[in-house]
């Protein structure tokens, strides 16, 4: 995008997470009355709207002349975000990380009408509010400071997501399921099946190969006898 460059992508992305942080902080406390820090990580910081609101202006920001496209590309590009993401931090730390079960038209708990169509009217507010704000905070505090913010947030979230992959992640089972023995009887187990394929492969060319053999033999017999 013209005049945008990394630093400044990686500037908007750390501010799209900390304000996520704050909408879900807000409303779980407010819903359970006490404090709740909402997120995966330690820190004041929710990855998913971070990648949401970058979505959010690559697909919105080319359609920003119609509201209604950019409504739309909005809600279609940030529910597929929200699925994945939801699908792969199930299966990386066997949890749910949110739950939509007590809404309706839900799809398996990850995406929901209602989550869908506050993401259509997020990017409104993105494209024609926030975006515009940041990307003039951005001139005006300049490179050389965002290059130390993101180098400084980079450092914070690697060591965030070190200690939360090392706490959350089974590493014993991990490790009794990938001990030498079991990595041993894994690969002779399937030693013993490519050699079955292999051997049911050679003995179907061999019986091809002798009907063909026979084939011929018979044609050869017919043509001497003639």
């Amino acid at each position: 995008m013209e005049g945008i460059y990394f630093e400044h992508w990686l500037f908007m992305f750390f501010i799209f997470t900390f304000i996520g942080w704050i909408h879900e902080t807000t409303v779980e406390s407010l819903y359970h009355r006490k404090f709740v820090n909402r997120g995966s990580l330690k820190g004041p910081y929710i990855p998913v709207y971070g990648f949401g609101g970058c979505v959010i202006i690559l697909l919105g920001e080319p359609f920003k002349s119609n509201g209604f496209f950019v409504f739309l590309a909005g809600m279609i590009g940030c529910t597929i975000l929200e699925y994945f993401t939801g699908f792969l931090m199930e299966k990386l730390f066997k949890r749910q990380f949110w739950d939509y079960s007590m809404m309706k038209l839900v799809y398996k708990n990850r995406i929901s009408l209602l989550s869908s169509l506050c993401w259509g009217l997020l990017s409104l507010f993105m494209i024609y509010i926030l975006f515009p704000l940041l990307k003039w905070f951005g001139y005006r505090v300049g490179s050389t400071f965002m290059t130390f913010f993101d180098c400084a947030m980079m450092i914070v979230f690697a060591v965030d997501i070190i200690f939360t992959v090392k706490k959350s992640i089974k590493w014993p089972e991990i490790r009794s399921k990938l001990s030498p023995e079991q990595i041993k009887a894994a690969f002779a187990e399937k030693r013993m099946r490519i050699g079955r394929i292999f051997g049911h492969f050679s003995a179907a060319i061999h019986r091809r190969k002798s009907e063909i053999d026979n084939e011929i033999e018979t044609d050869q017999s017919a043509e001497n006898r003639s």
